[in-house]
């Protein structure tokens, strides 16, 4: 893409089993919508939901991938995911080495 930069991003969501993290991990690399998901198993992740304090072990998925692609990730996520408000947060990767950089380039469309 020469002559324009593009946006590098890591987008985070959880899940609440192994098997659903790697359904919407091979989804989003199938897509080639991302380069490379991270599944980090049993987070522990205590919050507040309609009134209740809930206290859950989960996955946490990291997605690396470009700001272009962040609406098919997020669609692909909420399509797969059984929760009813799933996290989707999106963080900009402010630095990287050039080789990494190049390598999500190749990675994704």
């Amino acid at each position: 893409m020469a002559g324009k930069k593009r946006k590098y991003i890591m987008v985070m969501t959880t899940v609440g089993s192994e098997e659903q993290a790697v359904v919407i991990a091979d989804a989003l690399v199938n897509k080639k919508v991302a380069a490379c998901v991270n599944i980090i198993p049993s987070i522990r992740s205590i919050y507040r939901f309609k009134g209740k304090v809930w206290d859950d072990e989960e996955y946490l998925l990291i997605i690396k991938s470009t700001e272009n692609n962040y609406s098919e990730i997020e669609k692909t996520i909420t399509e797969l995911h059984n929760y009813e408000i799933p996290e989707i947060l999106s963080f900009p990767m402010e630095k990287g080495s050039r080789n990494f950089l190049n390598w999500i380039e190749e990675s994704v469309l």
